[in-house]
């Protein structure tokens, strides 16, 4: 059975990744939860940053991400915040994540070091991958008719 999607309980959602994940609070535009086969949070997908072009992702929840998931959070993207780009990052050791963001249409925009952590080294620094408003579209499945025009 697939997962299931918690929205407009973003207080709730914000809570559980604190408290799971121990961040530093920080402002969201957008908490939506991952819900598992037996009704309980299993993950949570955080919007931030917003600018009017720009919204950052973050995705919190082990082995919960599927194609439904990322087509929803490319839903989301473009229906609430219309956004002609999403950015992730992520540590630059995390070489399977960097390669699956981009074989799902993300490019790598850059590296930001010390982002994790005082110290500059690998282990701190992040990875700043972006997905544009085109394969935004072709995510949340808005241009396959058009793609199959071409």
């Amino acid at each position: 059975m697939a997962n299931g999607l918690l929205i407009g309980h973003d207080k709730e959602v914000t809570e559980w990744v604190r408290n799971s994940f121990r961040l530093f609070p920080m402002h969201l535009n957008r908490a939506i939860g991952v819900i598992g086969i037996d009704g309980s949070l299993v993950g949570a997908i955080l919007f931030s940053n917003y600018n009017s072009v720009n919204v950052d992702l973050s995705y919190y929840g082990p082995k919960t991400v599927s194609l439904g998931v990322c087509r929803s959070i490319a839903r989301i993207a473009l229906g609430e915040f219309n956004a002609a780009r999403v950015s992730a990052v992520t540590s630059k050791r995390n070489k399977r994540l960097i390669w699956g963001l981009q074989k799902v249409g993300f490019k790598i925009e850059g590296a930001q070091r010390c982002y994790y952590g005082h110290k500059d080294c690998t282990r701190n620094t992040g990875i700043r991958l972006v997905m544009f408003r085109d394969k935004i579209e072709a995510m949340a499945g808005l241009k396959a008719t058009a793609q199959k025009a071409v």
